[in-house]
């Protein structure tokens, strides 16, 4: 049985995913990262995700400490924490308090390393690989 992508995007609207259907559709999906952990060692979870151009990645703070998503090595204690694909300007979220969440949209492909700015130093650091 085949079904077309407009009556993919009803059955999934009926069931309340709206506007799920038509990004599953194309291809294009979000992926979940939670920021958690304790003040002895807070975590991206999980620390790498593989994505295809266009996914869009979306980090929650599930912790009670302020946490960021930071692509800038200018912000970074160590620059070389930070990784972006060539021509790719720096960028990140603000601060993010418990239950605030940052989400961004990789249109080019390549390795995208980041930090949580205040956690840096104690490993809180991870990977986005856009293929």
């Amino acid at each position: 049985m085949q079904i077309d992508r407009r009556a993919f995007a009803q059955l999934i609207a009926a069931f309340g995913v709206a506007g799920a259907g038509e990004a599953i559709a194309q291809g294009k999906k979000t992926v979940e990262v939670s920021m958690q952990g304790d003040s002895a060692m807070p975590i991206f979870f999980p620390k790498s995700v593989n994505i295809s151009a266009g996914d869009t990645v979306k980090w929650t703070n599930n912790n009670i400490l302020v946490h960021t998503v930071t692509l800038d090595p200018k912000q970074a204690i160590k620059p070389s924490d930070i990784g972006l694909p060539a021509g790719v300007a720096p960028f990140g979220s603000k601060d993010l308090n418990q239950d605030d969440s940052y989400s961004h949209t990789f249109t080019v492909k390549g390795i995208y390393k980041y930090v949580c700015k205040y956690h840096e130093e104690m490993g809180m650091v991870g990977t986005v690989v856009v293929s």
